[in-house]
């Protein structure tokens, strides 16, 4: 699950990169409530980057016939889809408070808890060596 590994390093890096472009140069833009929906979209961009990686650095020891090795890939979608759709779009509505996808904010915060889910799944599958 090599490509796991490589998406989370990306999502990491956009979420420092985000994270620098907003206390930098997007401070005098936005409003204090969007500043503060800029650094929580923030905040779950990057501890979801680090659960995608962890998920990445399961894989090895998740057998492959398992149900545990479905939770994980499920785990890794959820997540995946979280960061865009929850803290993407909440970037974008912190910059621009009139745009038209406030209601994808509330699906990717499910997504995100999906993944969590699906995480105790995969957990909960392994079995002990």
């Amino acid at each position: 699950m090599r490509a796991i590994l490589v998406i989370a390093a990306l999502c990491g890096f956009f979420a420092v990169l985000f994270g620098a472009l907003g206390a930098h140069f997007l401070s005098g833009v936005m409003t204090e409530k969007g500043s503060a929906q800029f650094k929580t979209a923030n905040l779950y961009h990057l501890i979801h980057s680090l659960a995608l990686f962890g998920c990445g650095l399961l894989y090895p020891l998740v057998e492959k016939s398992s149900k545990a090795v479905v939770y994980l890939k499920l785990s890794a979608t959820g997540f995946i889809a979280g960061i865009f759709l929850f803290s993407g779009t909440l970037y974008y509505v912190a910059i621009l408070p009139a745009g038209p996808f406030h209601y994808l904010i509330p699906l990717g915060g499910l997504f995100y808890m999906a993944g969590w889910l699906m995480l105790g799944a995969c957990a909960f599958c392994l079995k002990a060596k």
